[in-house]
């Protein structure tokens, strides 16, 4: 049956309100609602779909981000400033061993425990098909933009691994330092206490995010990876 004239493509329809709230962010006059209900709309939607929307989802994702105006660096750089700091990390932890000083051992761990997370992150997005736009500075911790609409294209089950797998990080860097027979038995407890504290944190954030929850206090639980993980499974 051929469609009425004044009918249009739901998709085609999709794709005008996300044109169109990247122009009110552009002009300045956006208010918070359209996106989140276009996003929400995309991911029920069949694969083949959402991948034919991820350019102008990307695009519009990023135009609300750079709103905030962190500084921002090519994701190559980014990665490789997140490498050298990963190496650096090991001159306290090595000066911490000879030493047997906490203070340089949990300087060390502290670097360390920052870039494992974002560095595991990427990789494991990139092997399941998310790609990132560029790298910013929040505060003294560098991240990276997604492009968002790589990664509403992929299934759900990916999405899920994905933020799981961000969760991991942090706790894994401080459980291996922790592990370091070498290092001052305080700093090594400490480090291990650590990880069994961030673990259960993202623990918490995933079972707020999959009872429904929005917020624990002040915090918005879609900003975390556990959250995250939470809001992808509880949508399944």
């Amino acid at each position: 049956m051929t469609a009425p004239p004044n009918s249009k493509n739901p998709i085609e329809a999709l794709r005008g309100r996300i044109l169109t709230i990247e122009k009110e962010v552009q002009s300045g006059t956006y208010r918070p609602g359209p996106w989140a209900a276009a996003t929400r709309e995309i991911r029920g939607l069949p694969a083949a779909q959402r991948r034919a929307l991820a350019q102008d989802v990307t695009r519009t994702s990023n135009a609300l981000h750079r709103r905030a105006g962190y500084p921002e660096v090519s994701v190559l750089l980014g990665i490789g400033a997140e490498c050298a700091a990963g190496v650096v990390s090991i001159v306290p932890l090595i000066g911490g061993a000879d030493t047997q000083s906490n203070a340089l051992t949990m300087a060390g761990a502290a670097l360390l425990a920052t870039v494992a997370q974002p560095l595991l992150k990427i990789a494991v997005g990139t092997l399941l098909g998310v790609r990132y736009a560029y790298a910013f500075l929040r505060m003294f911790e560098p991240r990276f933009k997604m492009q968002y609409g790589s990664y509403l294209s992929r299934p759900r089950l990916a999405r899920i691994l994905y933020h799981l797998c961000g969760t991991a990080g942090t706790p894994l860097a401080l459980a291996f330092v922790s592990g370091l027979a070498a290092l001052p038995e305080f700093a090594r407890m400490a480090c291990y206490g650590l990880a069994v504290a961030f673990a259960a944190l993202n623990a918490v954030f995933f079972g707020a995010a999959l009872l429904g929850f929005r917020r624990i206090g002040p915090v918005r639980v879609s900003i975390t990876s556990g959250g995250s993980a939470g809001e992808e499974l509880r949508g399944a």
